[in-house]
């Protein structure tokens, strides 16, 4: 698994993020928060709570702010929940599922790209707010299941606080945890009744009964909780009021409430809304098809090691045969649209799980697994009708895929050996043919993606490999920092427009407005007024528009009617045209950046 890690990266190094989208907020904004700026206020982002920033700007103040910096340490964090899940795993199943499940998060996961936009891996992340409620979540469910089985207050306490971290970063993340949550303590109080009923001790906190060590470990867990929030209150009170204060610390929250962002096509292609029957259909779909295979191959492979004659001496060669059409079919598959099964999946572990809770309890632990297999069921939610492990799904659908190995290689396997005499190894041999085909096929798909990065953008620790020809992407906005370094003062200020903040990290230019991005779904959720006022308050020396198709989000480009056509009049009325790089950007999809200089 560290081999395969190690390889992985040194195989995609650089080659993560996406330099127009996305990306350059994660770096801008810590970097921001580090020399001073305070989000909400300084810095208008609608990406989640304020953690990730705050936390990332710590790194960025004590290992110095540069892509390399975030790089390591989402690496680090990584590796570690990847030695968590493994040990989580290994106790609950065998070193098969436990390795398969590390390899299976490492090869479709943690370091790939399906789409040209980059920025959906573990590594540079679209929000790290998405990876680190992700990370802190299996933590938290770590902790709460160890609060389950080893009976100690301490793993209550340190569960709440992390998921009180999660609830400042993406609200969807939270829910998902917090029904994990309900799902422990109520698995909890059934688990602590029934030893009680057996005759067991309870010692120390435990002395007064089930009943009030239960209730005792959820207080611990809800104090600890609010402590995180407690604490940004208190960070934000020292510059802002405290109704501003309250605000920050639930900002990631309050796009969910504005009806435009839930309405706008891109989230409703998001969540399978856009085409409802044919979603539905692809999941009924494969759904039927994951059930056919496993109920086929488990009645014939129960046949198999019993079938010999005096022509077939070995079974091995009829169980060869029986699998071939299932590597066939698994090397020709779209391994991409595997996630339509997710959901399926998922439940079928939740309930197996809960109806054989007992049996399972007699061998190995079962509390992480089902708190994982509820949480990554959940986490599935977020994608409506359209569940995959692509785009948002290298966070919301890792865990259900986890969920899914978890369930076809350990639990069903020895639910049919108990009940129906299937041979374990032959059928998990048999799963993991076509699973190890889908993570060399998604990493194989990655990887002529990469292949096209290769211009290097960015000097030293930020350097970025970025598409070559035929986009002229990389080259582009290789030569505005060029032009920026050779003819913008270190004092003179920036704004990209309607995205790319990138390029005033890369230069370390400040942009003296708080509007970092124009995209439709932030001027849905901030108001365009909000977001013309501030930037006509505080204009900055030097405009950049940079080409930005904007049709998935419904709209058409940058300036046009409906789109920010007010803050483009009032930036070609104050501002005039210095440079052109490339082709005219916001005109007929081809890459551009055209520099603009305030008039005197």
């Amino acid at each position: 698994m560290a081999i395969v890690f190690v390889l992985a990266a040194a195989l995609t190094w650089r080659k993560w993020p996406d330099l127009i989208v996305d990306f350059g907020t994660q770096l801008y904004i810590p970097w921001r928060i580090s020399t001073g700026a305070v989000l909400y206020r300084d810095l208008f982002y609608i990406g989640g709570g304020p953690f990730s920033e705050y936390f990332n700007a710590l790194l960025f103040k004590i290992f110095g702010a540069s892509l390399l910096t975030l790089v390591a340490a989402n690496l680090i964090f990584v590796a570690a929940t990847l030695a968590l899940i493994y040990r989580r795993f290994l106790e609950a199943t065998d070193v098969l599922t436990a390795t398969t499940i590390c390899l299976g998060i490492v090869l479709v996961f943690a370091f790939n790209q399906y789409t040209l936009t980059g920025n959906y891996n573990y590594i540079t992340p679209y929000a790290h707010e998405a990876l680190h409620g992700l990370l802190l979540s299996i933590l938290a469910i770590s902790l709460l299941s160890d609060c389950a089985t080893k009976l100690r207050l301490r793993f209550a306490i340190a569960a709440g606080f992390c998921a009180g971290l999660v609830f400042l970063t993406k609200p969807d993340i939270f829910f998902a945890l917090a029904v994990s949550v309900a799902a422990g303590f109520i698995l909890f109080a059934l688990t602590m009744n029934m030893s009680s009923e057996r005759g067991s001790a309870y010692r120390g906190s435990q002395s007064r009964g089930p009943a009030a060590f239960a209730a005792k470990s959820l207080a611990v867990f809800i104090a600890a909780a609010l402590l995180p929030a407690l604490s940004f209150f208190l960070l934000f009170l020292r510059v802002e009021s405290w109704h501003e204060s309250f605000r920050s610390v639930i900002f990631g929250w309050l796009p969910l409430f504005q009806p435009g962002v839930v309405k706008n096509p891109f989230y409703q292609w998001c969540l399978g809304f856009d085409e409802p029957g044919f979603r539905l259909e692809q999941i009924a779909i494969k759904s039927i098809a994951v059930f056919f295979i496993v109920t086929f191959y488990a009645i014939a492979l129960k046949r198999v090691v019993h079938l010999k004659s005096e022509r077939i001496q070995s079974p091995f060669i009829v169980y060869l045969l029986l699998i071939s059409p299932l590597v066939l079919g698994a090397a020709s598959f779209d391994w991409r649209s595997c996630g339509a099964t997710l959901p399926f999946l998922s439940l079928a572990a939740c309930v197996l799980i809960c109806r054989n809770y007992k049996r399972l309890s007699a061998r190995q632990e079962p509390v992480f697994p089902l708190l994982w297999s509820v949480f990554g069921l959940v986490m599935l939610s977020k994608m409506g009708l359209f569940p995959r492990i692509w785009h948002y799904g290298f966070v919301l659908g890792m865990p259900a895929f986890v969920g899914a190995i978890y369930l076809l290689l350990w639990l069903l396997p020895n639910l049919l050996a108990e009940k129906f005499a299937v041979p374990r190894r032959y059928f998990c041999a048999t799963i993991c043919i076509p699973l190890f085909i889908g993570f060399g096929s998604l990493f194989y798909q990655s990887q002529l993606i990469y292949a096209d990065k290769n211009v290097p953008v960015g000097p030293g620790a930020d350097r970025i490999l970025a598409f070559g020809p035929p986009s002229q992407t990389g080259m582009d906005v290789s030569q505005a920092i060029d032009w920026i370094q050779n003819n913008i003062p270190t004092h003179a200020t920036l704004a990209v427009l309607p995205e790319g903040v990138m390029l005033n990290f890369l230069t370390r230019r400040v942009n003296s407005t708080p509007c970092l991005s124009w995209e439709p779904v932030i001027l849905d959720a901030l108001g365009p007024q909000t977001m013309t006022a501030a930037f006509e308050q505080s204009p900055p020396d030097y405009i950049f528009l940079v080409e930005r198709d904007s049709s998935e989000f419904g709209a058409g480009y940058f300036g046009s009617p409906g789109f920010a056509a007010d803050i483009m009049q009032w930036v070609r009325q104050n501002y005039q045209p210095v440079r052109l790089i490339g082709n005219e950007p916001l005109k007929n999809g081809k890459f551009g950046i055209e520099i603009l200089k305030r008039r005197a």
